[in-house]
C-alpha cells in the first residue's frame, strides 16, 4: 500500500501546486485589478476632491468679496442715514435757537412798546391824593416846586428822545437780524 499512497500522495500534491498555483496567480490578477482600481478610484478621488476645493476656495473669494462689498454698501448707508439724522438734529437746535431769538426780540420789542406808552402816558400825569402813603404828597410837592423850572418839561423830553432813540435802535437790530449785516 505504500505505493500506491506515495502516488496519490504525489498526484493530490502536484493537483495542489497546480490549484494553488492557479489560485495564486487568480488571487494576484485579481489584486493587481482591485489595486489598479482602487488607484483609479483614489486618484478620480483626490481629482474629485482637489476640483471640490478649488471650487470652495473660489465660492469663499467671490462670496467674501461679495460679503465685503456688501458690508461696504451698508457702512457707505449707514454713514448717510447717520450724517442725515445729525443734519436734522443740528437743523432742530437751529430752529429752537431762532425761536427763541424772535421771542426774546419780541419780548424786547413788546417792553420796549409799554415802557413807550407808559412814558407818553406819563406826560399827562395828574396828581392824586393818597391813603396817607406820603409818596404822592412827596410827588406832588415836588413837581409843585419844579414847575417854575419847568424841569419836568425837560425831563419828559429827555425820556421821550431816549424811548425814540431805543425804538430806532431796536428797529436797526431787528432789520439787521433779519438781513443778515448792520
Amino acid at each position: 500500500m505504500g505505493i500506491i499512497t506515495d502516488a496519490f500522495g504525489k498526484l493530490f500534491s502536484v493537483i495542489w501546486s497546480v490549484i494553488s498555483w492557479i489560485g495564486t496567480t487568480i488571487w494576484n490578477g485579481i489584486k493587481w485589478v482591485g489595486d489598479v482600481i482602487w488607484d483609479a478610484i483614489k486618484w478620480i478621488g483626490g481629482v474629485l476632491w482637489d476640483v471640490i476645493k478649488w471650487i470652495g476656495d473660489l465660492l469663499a473669494k467671490l462670496f467674501q468679496n461679495l460679503i465685503d462689498l456688501l458690508i461696504s454698501f451698508f457702512e457707505v448707508i449707514y454713514a448717510l442715514i447717520d450724517g442725515l439724522l445729525y443734519l436734522l438734529y443740528n437743523i432742530g437746535l437751529i430752529a429752537v435757537k431762532i425761536f427763541l431769538i424772535f421771542f426774546e426780540m419780541a419780548k424786547l420789542l413788546v417792553s420796549l412798546i409799554v415802557g413807550l406808552f407808559k412814558t407818553l402816558a406819563s406826560l399827562n400825569y395828574t396828581q392824586r391824593t393818597s391813603s396817607n402813603t406820603g409818596y404822592s404828597e412827596i410827588l406832588g410837592n415836588i413837581f409843585e416846586a419844579a414847575q417854575p423850572l419847568q424841569i419836568n418839561v425837560i425831563a419828559y423830553i429827555l425820556m421821550f428822545i431816549l424811548w425814540i432813540g431805543t425804538a430806532v435802535a431796536a428797529m436797526k437790530l431787528l432789520s439787521s437780524v433779519r438781513v443778515g449785516g448792520d
